[in-house]
């Protein structure tokens, strides 16, 4: 039997949800044999757009695991690194209830370092995530 696409598209809530029938999935198996682009997209689509690599030995596993545990670690150093240098530029010291020190007012190349690193974090950790999301 040949089904069109849009008979297909109908059947993939229930195909893809677990809840379709053993000939519905015989159907849309079948139909993405005779057509695998269709059942790439349909697939990707399901996955909310983001096709997930698939992983055939356990080595390919250990080896995605440790990828996914740098990659938290390389973004968790930057963003402490960019909350410290962000937050750093705004310390002062009170002294007998006058202010001793702000560091703008006092050593303001020191500060604009920090905002320079702070602003460098920033960047990379918004091109991780854009990356990451890609």
């Amino acid at each position: 039997m040949n089904f069109s696409e849009d008979v297909i598209v109908d059947l993939l809530p229930a195909y893809f949800s677990g809840e379709a029938s053993a000939a519905t999935r015989a159907v849309v198996d079948s139909y993405f044999a005779a057509h695998p682009q269709f059942a790439r997209a349909a697939r990707a689509a399901q996955t909310g757009g983001v096709e997930l690599p698939r992983i055939d030995a356990a080595d390919e596993g250990h080896e995605a695991i440790r990828r996914v545990r740098k990659a938290l670690r390389r973004r968790g150093l930057l963003i402490a690194l960019a909350i410290f240098c962000s937050v750093s530029p705004f310390t002062f010291m009170v002294k007998d209830q006058s202010l001793v020190y702000f560091m703008w007012r006092d050593a303001p190349a020191v500060a604009a370092c920090y905002v320079a690193v702070a602003l460098a974090a920033w960047i990379g950790l918004w091109i991780s995530n854009r990356a990451n999301a890609a």
